[in-house]
């Protein structure tokens, strides 16, 4: 009897990733992508007057911590099964900006070249609020 309890608990106790209903995925996803904005602005207030083109430390570091945690952070939640392939597109979108904006930190002041818009217009038409606002709040973007 006890060696029946025992296999039984493991099965029975889950490990807290249960997958999300799309309110609670939309609730927790944009209050990630919120706090990686407010650290950002943290950490651009810190630097005052540094984050600007011309200084790639300052730019990166502001900006790719906060957006590679987020991205950790965002890729630990189950959405539900339906919504996988979405969410998944919005993450490999997120990630790709991230890339980019590593390779070419300069991208991130021109609207024109913005590694962020398709990660914006797949969370948007998702159903995210502050995951679809430019993930670079310090940076205002030119042109």
């Amino acid at each position: 009897m006890l060696l029946g309890l025992v296999a039984f608990v493991p099965m029975g106790c889950g490990s807290g990733e249960s997958e999300l209903t799309r309110a609670q995925f939309i609730r927790e996803a944009d209050a990630i992508c919120k706090r990686a904005g407010n650290e950002q602005v943290k950490l651009a207030a810190q630097r005052k007057g540094e984050v600007v083109a011309g200084n790639f430390e300052a730019v990166t570091a502001v900006f790719v911590p906060p957006m590679e945690k987020q991205l950790r952070k965002l890729r630990a939640l189950r959405p539900p099964r339906a919504d996988e392939r979405q969410v998944r597109a919005i993450l490999q979108a997120i990630e790709s900006g991230v890339k980019d904006a590593k390779l070419d930190y300069l991208d991130l002041f021109l609207k024109q070249t913005n590694p962020f818009v398709k990660a914006s217009a797949l969370a948007r038409t998702y159903g995210l609020e502050a995951c679809a606002e430019s993930p670079y709040a310090v940076i205002k973007p030119r042109g």
